[in-house]
């Protein structure tokens, strides 16, 4: 009987480890299944930033020209100031008006950086080092851009307005030909806009662009590691 009571008592322990064996492998697969599912969904928002990523390059490209088209029209201006008479009305009319009207500013695109930050897909990554680069990019080269764009415009438009309050003559008769004190002012005021904006940004945007193309080879470089297809990417 003692033998009996033994017996029963190992195959109850048995039954027992299994049982509870079988509940932690349960729990071990389930978590392991949902960790995979995790990295898997973060690979692919990580694969949709890339596509914006790519898209800021071609903005930066975009502004970077259209500022270096507008450092034509500054300059052509401050030489037509320095001899008051001598351009074509058409050309003054045309270059004020660009200058004031189709500057180009860049605000970068985060949808897919805020998505991945609220979802806490970041630290599904497992890849610390290229999301202290991607947080660089965007909590502090993005922001700097943010903010330059945007005191760019306003510094713009406050010019603008002051150009607009200076009775000026009509450009197409008698193009910069108001009197000297205007002309000062316009001339002032654009060569702030142009040496200490126009180039100024532009010099800007061509540094920052570096450091995103570095940061979406660094994407690149991670993506095609994880085996994200190469037509994904």
């Amino acid at each position: 009987m003692a033998g009996d009571g033994r017996m029963r008592w190992v195959r109850w322990a048995a039954e027992f480890v299994l049982i509870v064996g079988s509940v932690y492998l349960a729990v071990y697969l389930e978590g392991a299944s949902q960790r995979r599912s995790d990295r898997a969904a973060a690979r692919a928002a990580l694969t949709q930033l890339l596509g914006e990523l790519r898209e800021d390059v071609r903005d930066f490209d975009r502004i970077i020209a259209k500022q270096d088209s507008l450092d034509v029209d500054y300059s052509d201006l401050a030489r037509w100031l320095s001899s008051p008479g001598s351009p074509p009305a058409d050309s003054v009319a045309g270059a004020i008006y660009r200058v004031s009207t189709e500057n180009s500013t860049l605000f970068p695109r985060r949808a897919s950086w805020t998505t991945m930050v609220a979802g806490n897909q970041l630290a599904d990554l497992g890849a610390p080092e290229l999301v202290l680069r991607l947080g660089q990019l965007y909590e502090t080269i993005y922001n700097r851009t943010d903010y330059n764009s945007a005191l760019f415009d306003r510094t713009l438009s406050a010019a603008t307005l002051s150009w607009a309050a200076v009775r000026w003559q009509s450009l197409d008769s008698a193009p910069l030909s108001h009197n000297e004190a205007d002309r000062e002012h316009l001339a002032s005021s654009l060569a702030f806009l142009h040496m200490g904006w126009n180039k100024w940004y532009r010099d800007l945007l061509i540094g920052y662009r570096g450091d995103l193309v570095s940061t979406i080879a660094m994407v690149e470089e991670y993506l095609a590691a994880q085996g994200v297809p190469a037509g994904a990417l």
